[in-house]
């Protein structure tokens, strides 16, 4: 499969933040948010076998791996193998996928989890959105909207309003929204979602590989 880079961290954002995690970022994308900050993913990547990453995984001694990109969904056939493989070492998997490819071509086990994102009117890319993939989700996934400004709000609560969510909602503001502005938006409006910030990018900043 077509690998970007590999590396272990704290993880930065969803359910497991502050959780050490090892992460596999697949390389290229479907998609060009305007604010993506892994931009360099979206190139091609090095061709590595699953048994290679299995193998690097596991000798971490870290008991969760992510498997982020780019778009993880493009290159599903192998991703499902790498799911079976990790699971079958007993590490907790979490597929980041930005919601525009069908989750049925996932195929997991109930040791791997899924972060899907829907595409706010700030990323460029709303018009993307599978909005069949929200029912297609478990309880232990969670549904991520990162948010920019007042018409993401307003995009992202519309959303929910029209589909009921079987996991956790997480809203990750970017950019010029203020987060105290949005957390109160979201106590004023009594939205059962989580208000939470990029970790990562506070201790470690923008740098490659953190």
């Amino acid at each position: 499969m077509e690998v970007c880079e590999t590396f272990v961290s704290l993880q930065g954002e969803g359910a497991d933040i502050g959780l050490p995690t090892v992460f596999i970022r697949l390389a290229r994308c479907n998609l060009e948010c305007t604010w993506c900050d892994t931009k360099y993913s979206w190139e091609p990547g090095q061709e590595r076998s699953v048994e290679e990453l299995v193998e690097e995984a596991a000798s971490y001694n870290v008991p969760r791996v992510a498997i982020t990109g780019g778009e993880p969904m493009m290159q599903s056939e192998e991703v499902s193998k790498l799911c079976k493989a990790l699971e079958a070492r007993h590490l907790r998997v979490l597929v980041e996928t930005n919601g525009s490819i069908d989750l049925d071509r996932l195929h997991r086990g109930p040791g791997t989890r899924v972060s899907m994102d829907v595409k706010c009117p700030s990323s460029g890319m709303e018009g993307r959105n599978l909005f069949t993939n929200i029912a297609k989700l478990r309880p232990t996934d969670d549904l991520k909207f990162v948010i920019a400004h007042q018409e993401d709000y307003a995009f992202a609560r519309k959303v929910l309003e029209r589909n009921r969510p079987p996991c956790p909602v997480v809203f990750q503001p970017v950019g010029g929204l203020d987060v105290q502005d949005l957390a109160e938006k979201v106590l004023e409006d009594g939205l059962d979602v989580r208000v939470l910030l990029q970790l990562h990018r506070y201790i470690w900043g923008d740098r490659r590989g953190t």
